[in-house]
Parts: C-alpha cells; sequence; structure tokens
C-alpha cells in the first residue's frame, strides 16, 4: 500500500451522536477517509465488505452480532482489515477476549482525540509503510521489549512490576532505557514508535496498542 494513499475507516457505534462525532473527527483529519458507517454489529460487517477499509471502528456494545462474533467475521471476509474496538470498559477479561478475536486494538471512550488518531494510524496497514525514525531495528533488549509489551496493553508501572515480578524501581530503569532509546516523550509516543520499528514483531508479540496515559 502506498504512504500517501489515504487509510480507508469504517466507523460503527450504535449511538448517533458519537458515532457522527467520531465520524467527524476521523474525516477531518488529513490523509484518512470515512468510507462508511454502521449503528450495529450486521450493519458493521455490510459497511466493512462494501468498503473493504483499512481500519473498522467498532463499539463493543452494538444490537445484532455480537462484537466478536463481528471481529471474527471481519477478518474473515476482510483479511486487510484492522479493528479498533471502541469501549467504554477496563475489564481485562474483556480486552483479552477482543484481542484473542483477532482485534488489533482497543480504546477507551474517554481517550482524547489524539489518541483515537494515534490508534487508527498505528494499525492501519498504510501506517506499517511510513518512514520510520533512523534507529536500528531491535534496539530494544528482549526485556525492554516484554516491559514495553505490557506498557502497550495500557498497564501501569506496578502492574508491569508484579506481572513481570521486578521491583517499581526496575520498571522505571527499563522505561527511561526504552524512552532513550526509541527517542520517545511519553508512553504512547513509545507505543508508536515501536510498533514503526517492528520491535512488537521481533519479540513474536500479539501486542497491540490500548490507551496509555
Amino acid at each position: 500500500m502506498s504512504s500517501d494513499r489515504a487509510i480507508r475507516v469504517v466507523v460503527a457505534d450504535d449511538h448517533d451522536i458519537f458515532r457522527a462525532g467520531m465520524r467527524a473527527l476521523l474525516a477531518a483529519e488529513t490523509g484518512v477517509e470515512v468510507e462508511g458507517e454502521a449503528s450495529d454489529g450486521a450493519g458493521a460487517l455490510a459497511a466493512t465488505l462494501a468498503a473493504r477499509p483499512d481500519v473498522l471502528m467498532l463499539d463493543v456494545e452494538m444490537p445484532g452480532v455480537p462484537v466478536l462474533s463481528t471481529i471474527t467475521r471481519v477478518l474473515a471476509e476482510s483479511p486487510g482489515t484492522r479493528v479498533v474496538v471502541v469501549t467504554m470498559h477496563r475489564d481485562r477479561v474483556l480486552t483479552d477476549s477482543l484481542l484473542t478475536a483477532g482485534a488489533s486494538t482497543f480504546i477507551s471512550k474517554f481517550a482524547t482525540s489524539a489518541e483515537l488518531i494515534a490508534a487508527v494510524r498505528m494499525v492501519a496497514p498504510s501506517a506499517e509503510q511510513r518512514s520510520a525514525p533512523q534507529l536500528a531495528k531491535s534496539v530494544l533488549s528482549p526485556r525492554e521489549r516484554e516491559v514495553m509489551a505490557l506498557i502497550s496493553n495500557g498497564l501501569s508501572n506496578e502492574a508491569i512490576s508484579r506481572k513481570l515480578s521486578i521491583s517499581i524501581s526496575t520498571v522505571k530503569r527499563h522505561n527511561t532505557h526504552i524512552y532513550a532509546k526509541l527517542g520517545a516523550t511519553s508512553r504512547t509516543d513509545a507505543v508508536r514508535r515501536a510498533w514503526t520499528l517492528g520491535e512488537f514483531a521481533e519479540a513474536g508479540s500479539s501486542t497491540n496498542f490500548a490507551r496509555v496515559a
């Protein structure tokens, strides 16, 4: 896919005002085109099959076809489409199920406009071919990639500490090294740069962008 081709998006949400707002936000973004919209699961699938978009923005709770079934069918019938699930929930079991079903990422409905745009650009196939910072591939150590994967899934320093059985000070030290190596200024920026550089692929990870502070 050419890096100068617009990222094509379908928006699916059963709340008219929220859907209209998300559509307007995306349509106003340079390099992004909204190709369709839907208010239920069946409509989301139909709109996706009609437009074959790069990204489907999919509300986690809509009438009709359950979200997990919608994700599965979208990926089976439009494999070039990436799914970004929009949710109000922070339930780990739910988010794990969404990622297991094949969603590329999830983002909170409380996310900022910039975070939503960042999620779309990150998961879109076209974004993978954009120019990356001139850094060597696999600049992160295996442990740093492991920490980076957990950061991208929205885990706090405390949660990462528990997950990896290391001290919080060690987590913070890894964060400092990660930021320095990637030239990042924030968690969101670090996730974006790591994704672009292929660090998650190097780690063999199924890591996906999540809302990060």
